[in-house]
């Protein structure tokens, strides 16, 4: 479930989870569980025991566990799926290595109090974290690191870019927080006077926009958004030139508040070196994604809004044009999905009926990516192409392109969120999702990298085929101690054969990103690389964008 969703990753971390893992422990079992229940009290029970005779009661059963035959996986199992099964799929005991169960199972009993329900038969905590801590595997391996031996095809050279602080004069005082970085090519949209480059500090609050002379970046206009997260490119006013939608998380931190915005940027009518700051929605969740089409096919911009939220809030909104005030468009609200967890929501006609549809990834304990086909009127039918069996799966991002060059749209599809689970996991890893043609899809796990947050595709050796690059977040305070191989953090991977790569490393030990964008930033015809950093800790000099330049042209 991606805590930080850009967004991306977009990162909206479970505190409750963090706590728990740096707490529970083996040698401290005992004396952390009378703790949590002295904190945290778990209610649906169906006795009157109190806390500590319940305590009493679980302990002794656990010392029981192993000694009684009679305690069987078979109908500890049943009364897992019962209890889990009733709300996601019921995780593995591999999701995680086997000291994490500790806190992964008291962290679902205390969701389940959170709930209000009070429905389901609950097994014994004890019960369950024996089934699963002799079921999980002791530790998980991680992939190696990619192929630095074999030479490599383009050299990419990097260079590092920071934003003027947001009080002119004043430093720097908080780390960078790059959520988002996008490009908008000026060669695929009239909207543009050149080519842009946009960025989201979610931590800072700062949408900043930029462009290239030759091989420098230079920062131009720039709005005061409290945590933006991602932006779009339109033009909701028509006038022909770009506006920007930008979705507000809201706050930094999870939570579950209505703090959300839906933003519009423009040109000012005062200056075109500065933005007019608009908010069409507010009182949202944490807000995601945004993207504007004609929906319902009346000849005006609607609007789609993911709403990742946190655990009791967010939704799928899709704001219908209903007319125009004082220059600013008005919307009505409808719901099309009321799950928390979305993350992006990218559109296009997927089954070729002229209607704009769109693919919708879900985390938190959904872990799918779903398309969403447009009737024509603006009302949706659902498809689920891809579901992961392990509700710790940790999806991070999704975006569509014709990998194979076979006419219709695939998707590209991450998931490393190592703030669901707090465990570098051998299944993090960058999928493509293949689209068939026929309406079915197939999945293909294209190469491990742990903590991996978002990849894209582009053609990077200019050979005709389209390669990839992929970049990954790992924050050094949720390593599982002990933890300190070098790993990945940016690395490409190069198509040699069709429908298959080789991983190539770009970067190791900074995997800071949680996102990145692709191309000719210089315009000497190859593809370049640009990733957001988000740190943890405040250093200097400070990097909120990097840029890794392409000149494989330009090689011998």
């Amino acid at each position: 479930m991606s805590r930080f969703a850009n967004t991306s990753g977009f990162y909206m971390t479970s505190q409750l989870r963090l706590v728990a893992k740096n707490l529970l422990s083996v040698k401290i079992f005992v004396t952390v569980s009378l703790l949590i229940i002295a904190l945290v009290t778990i209610s649906g029970c169906n006795d009157e025991k109190s806390e500590i005779d319940q305590l009493t009661d679980d302990l002794s059963t656990n010392n029981q566990l192993n000694n009684n035959p009679a305690i069987t996986d078979a109908r500890v199992r049943a009364e897992i799926d019962h209890f889990c099964g009733d709300c996601h799929t019921t995780p593995p005991p591999a999701a995680i290595p086997r000291e994490g169960w500790y806190a992964e199972v008291e962290l679902g009993f205390t969701l389940y109090e959170e709930s209000g329900r009070s429905d389901l038969t609950l097994p014994r905590r004890s019960e369950v974290v024996d089934y699963y801590r002799r079921h999980a595997p002791e530790s998980m391996p991680s992939p190696p690191l990619a192929s630095e031996n074999d030479p490599s095809p383009v050299e990419f050279k990097p260079t590092y870019h920071a934003m003027a602080p947001i009080s002119p004069g004043q430093p720097h005082s908080v780390p960078s927080g790059i959520a988002n970085v996008q490009w908008y090519d000026q060669a695929k949209t009239h909207l543009l006077k050149r080519s842009t480059l946009m960025l989201c500090d979610m931590r800072v609050g700062i949408v900043q926009e930029a462009h290239f002379e030759g091989q420098s970046l230079v920062f131009d206009r720039r709005a005061l958004i409290p945590n933006p997260s991602k932006t779009t490119l339109t033009d909701l006013d028509n006038d022909g030139v770009a506006d920007y939608l930008v979705a507000d998380l809201g706050s930094f931190l999870p939570e579950d508040h209505a703090k959300g915005q839906v933003v519009w940027l423009r040109e000012s009518r005062e200056s075109s070196d500065k933005f007019e700051t608009t908010v069409l929605l507010d009182g949202l969740g944490r807000v995601t994604d945004i993207q504007a089409g004609d929906f319902n096919q009346d000849g005006h911009l609607d609007l789609l809004v993911a709403e990742f939220g946190w655990r009791l809030s967010g939704h799928v909104w899709q704001l219908l044009h209903i007319g125009i005030e004082n220059g600013i468009p008005q919307y009505k609200k409808q719901l099309i999905d009321d799950r928390h967890g979305v993350i992006h929501i990218p559109t296009a006609d997927f089954n070729g009926d002229g209607h704009l549809d769109f693919a919708s990834l879900i985390s938190q304990e959904h872990e799918s990516i779903e398309l969403f086909l447009n009737r024509g009127d603006g009302t949706f039918r659902r498809q689920k192409i891809f579901s992961a069996d392990n509700p710790v799966w940790g999806s991070t991002g999704i975006d569509l392109h014709d990998l194979d060059h076979d006419g219709d749209l695939d998707i590209l599809f991450t998931n490393g969120d190592v703030f669901d689970s707090f465990y570098i996991v051998p299944y993090q890893a960058a999928h493509w999702i293949e689209n068939q043609g026929d309406g079915t899809w197939s999945r293909h796990v294209l190469r491990a990298m742990p903590g991996i947050h978002r990849a894209v595709a582009a053609d990077f050796d200019n050979d005709g085929d389209d390669d990839i690059v992929c970049c990954s977040l790992i924050s050094s305070e949720i390593l599982v101690t002990g933890d300190r191989q070098s790993r990945d953090s940016l690395m490409w991977l190069e198509q040699t054969k069709k429908g298959q790569f080789t991983a190539r490393s770009l970067e190791i030990d900074n995997a800071k990103h949680t996102t990145v964008t692709v191309g000719d930033f210089d315009g000497d015809g190859d593809i370049d690389i640009a990733t957001g950093q988000f740190a943890d800790k405040f250093v200097t000099p400070r990097t909120d964008v990097s840029i890794w330049w392409n000149n494989s042209i330009n090689q011998p």
